[in-house]
């Protein structure tokens, strides 16, 4: 079923934004580019604002799908050649045999609030009652279980997860009560801890690793393309070194990718993002193995991929393109 829907929708949307290439070829590129609604897509964003991928004549078209487990599908079917995806579902697809690989991860782990709502007082009081995530196997459901962990609570078998498609729908859901906590990034989490709403843990403030929107692609792509791939990489990393020395310039990006008209909110999410978006960024290894390590609970065959990060990434488009940038 989400196979038909993956197809269904990039189909549709390649009618509707991708036109024909002329046939003398002088026209850019036209790169669709998956994204979810995670800031740390924010080096795609203003790398396509300031031009960048004009230099390698790429006209990139970061378009918006609901949960990574969607995009990185569509990676797999060849319909994007780069998407940003969290390691949770570029490793589940990989270990069951999907051919995605990691390229580049901006950050080691998201600015992520695990809130309550107000009549709850402790995590104890949590047990019984309901979260959601944005899908089942996404960056969402992975920090929520990282969260509840950290508070002493089973993620199986002491909460409900609902699966409720966008981060809009989470934060709905937890304000009317229809669920009792979730774990939010700032952009979603500003209003709440603007209103003083509880707060049982800041994943940012602990060592979770966890690489959140990383570039990926197929290795059948970045073999066949290996000057696209890393003339990509070397727009994707400038994005993320004019983020951390023109704030007011991210700033914008995010306002107009995620049509956000509340300027504070944008303020503070490039202002909590700018100091975690890495310069040079690699794959975190151990980011990999905490993903491992979560998906073994219920694919035990998994195991065989702890200490053994190379089947999900691959490095050396990376360090090309930082080489000679």
């Amino acid at each position: 079923m989400m196979r038909a829907q993956a197809i269904v929708f990039i189909a549709v949307l390649w009618v509707a934004v991708v036109p024909r290439q002329p046939a003398d070829g002088q026209e850019p590129r036209r790169i669709m580019y998956g994204t979810t609604a995670s800031p740390s897509n924010l080096p795609i964003w203003v790398a396509k604002d300031a031009g960048y991928f004009d230099k390698y004549r790429f006209n990139v078209e970061p378009v918006q799908v609901r949960g990574g487990s969607l995009i990185t599908l569509a990676i797999i079917t060849g319909d994007l050649p780069f998407s940003g995806v969290g390691a949770e579902s570029v490793v589940a697809a990989r270990a069951a045999g999907g051919d995605v690989a990691l390229l580049a991860c901006p950050i080691d782990a998201d600015p992520v609030y695990l809130i309550t709502r107000p009549e709850i007082k402790s995590a104890a009081e949590l047990k019984g009652q309901a979260s959601a995530v944005t899908r089942y196997g996404s960056t969402t459901h992975f920090y929520l279980r990282a969260a509840l962990k950290h508070v002493g609570l089973n993620p199986d078998k002491d909460m409900t997860i609902l699966q409720l498609g966008a981060g809009p729908e989470m934060v709905a859901a937890l304000d009317v009560g229809r669920i009792a906590a979730a774990a939010l990034t700032t952009r979603y989490a500003l209003p709440f801890l603007q209103r003083g709403w509880p707060v049982l843990v800041d994943l940012s403030t602990t060592d979770l690793v966890y690489p959140s929107s990383c570039v990926t692609s197929s290795r059948a792509f970045i073999r066949a393309e290996p000057k696209t791939t890393e003339d990509f990489l070397r727009a994707y990393v400038a994005g993320i070194h004019l983020i951390k020395r023109d704030h007011r310039f991210a700033e914008k990006s995010f306002a107009k990718w995620m049509r956000e008209k509340d300027l504070a909110i944008a303020k503070r999410t490039v202002q909590a993002y700018a100091r975690l978006f890495k310069p040079a960024p690699f794959v975190p290894d151990k980011g990999i193995e905490n993903v491992i390590n979560d998906l073994i609970r219920m694919r035990p065959e998994f195991k065989e991929y702890l200490n053994w990060p190379e089947p999900f990434r691959e490095n050396g488009p990376l360090e090309r393109a930082l080489k000679n940038p």
